[in-house]
């Protein structure tokens, strides 16, 4: 029998979930908000927190894919040990039985790295998680039951396995915790339509804030795709908050975007549900503001592309982001496009060649895109990001900056130059 002297409970203790190699830039998002206590650890930064903060970086943070509210901790052997531990915990604290639920289960390694979890199969660990969760609800309720939804739950609850550090030790640690957001945080709202293989938003951004685009320097993307890079750019340099539909929808439609609105943390505190509203209402006239700030300022942002699909899909999203009238876009080939006087950033995301023969294609395209570069984006700085590193011996010019991350699965290489 499971004794609950053994189960912790979690204050205060959150962890955001970021790409890997971006974790410096969520640390300096946390900063610039005021979270001082961090500990970053491969693909996210465990922190301490008020309820306050952590929701505020939930709506600021352009780089986090989720943010996680810690609320359980325990120790187990083996998959029984997890179905009694689990049955201890009060769930009807943490949701309602009129709410629907959803697990997803990780397995890490331990502390130091050099142990991996002994449990293989996540979906049997969800299991025995969800049929504690069940009959400690049925236990309560005279027999009632909370319902699994697997696309839109009301609670997504987060459960994390990893070994100990000691070599010897069979425990392993599991923590759970809710998703406060419930859907992945870079599902900006605006990509409607989307082209083959499109960067996420959260990646996007991390790369733009990589390549320090200033507010009012020019921008151009000469492979647009389905338009990721100009919003997240025109985001940036108007300073509107990557979840600035969904704040407008939360004022305008009455929506709850977010999964904390719901959880019964948050719901039974007076205090946070204040001052929460009241952040809500600052970051919803800031993102006018910014809107405003596009309107008044001569911003160059361009994007191009040679497919007409990708183009209608750039219109459609640039158009669901509100952002029209400051966007220039044109089918065009971003080898010999020439936007005229031109002085700032460019980003971009050319095809990768994955497929078998595409590669001897594209070195041709990789070459003259850094040709026109050459020729007609003097004084200004190139980013590409490319998982096809023969791809890019065939652009002239020599890389100032390097940084190896991953777009999905792929590894890929994010490069800079320096245009003369």
């Amino acid at each position: 029998m499971a004794n609950k002297k053994e189960i912790i409970k979690i204050k205060d203790l959150y962890f955001a979930i970021c790409p890997h190699t971006f974790e410096d830039l969520l640390i300096s998002e946390m900063k610039d908000i005021g979270i001082k206590n961090l500990d970053p650890v491969k693909g996210g930064v465990y922190f301490e927190s008020t309820p306050e903060k952590a929701i505020e970086l939930l709506l600021k943070t352009r780089v986090a894919s989720r943010v996680l509210k810690q609320f359980y901790s325990f120790d187990i052997k083996n998959e029984g040990d997890l179905y009694f531990y689990a049955k201890e915990i009060k769930w009807k604290a943490l949701f309602t039985l009129e709410q629907t639920f959803k697990i997803d289960v990780s397995l890490g390694h331990s502390p130091n790295g050099f142990k991996r979890s002994k449990f293989k199969n996540t979906m049997f660990l969800g299991q025995k998680l969800k049929d504690s969760i069940v009959d400690r609800f049925r236990d309560d309720t005279k027999g009632q039951r909370p319902d699994v939804d697997k696309e839109y739950p009301d609670a997504l609850i987060h459960m994390r396995v990893e070994p100990h550090d000691n070599k010897f030790s069979q425990k392993e640690k599991v923590t759970i915790s809710l998703d406060l957001s419930g859907s992945l945080l870079s599902n900006r709202g605006y990509r409607i339509r989307t082209v083959e293989a499109p960067i996420r938003e959260n990646l996007a951004a991390g790369l733009l804030m990589m390549a320090n685009i200033k507010t009012k320097d020019d921008f151009y993307d000469p492979m647009c795709g389905s338009g990721t890079f100009l919003i997240e750019a025109a985001l940036i340099k108007a300073d509107i908050s990557p979840s600035f539909l969904h704040i407008k929808d939360y004022f305008e439609n009455e929506e709850t975007p977010w999964s904390f609105l719901k959880l019964e943390f948050y719901t039974k505190n007076k205090y946070l549900k204040e001052n929460t509203e009241k952040l809500l209402k600052e970051i919803y006239e800031n993102d006018k503001k910014g809107y405003e700030f596009l309107k008044n300022n001569k911003i160059k942002i361009y994007g191009t592309d040679t497919n007409e699909d990708a183009i209608k899909a750039c219109k459609i999203n640039i158009g669901t982001a509100g952002l029209s009238n400051f966007i220039y876009l044109e089918q065009a080939d971003g080898t010999t496009f020439n936007p005229g006087e031109f002085k700032g950033t460019i980003v971009t995301n050319p095809p990768y060649g994955e497929r078998l023969g595409e590669i001897d294609d594209l070195k041709p395209l990789y070459h003259e895109l850094g040709e026109n570069f050459k020729q007609q984006f003097k004084e200004s700085e190139a980013y590409l990001i490319t998982s096809n590193f023969e791809l890019l011996k065939q652009i002239s010019l020599r890389t100032s900056f390097k940084k190896i991350l991953h777009n999905g699965k792929l590894e890929a290489r994010f490069v800079k130059y320096e245009l003369f």
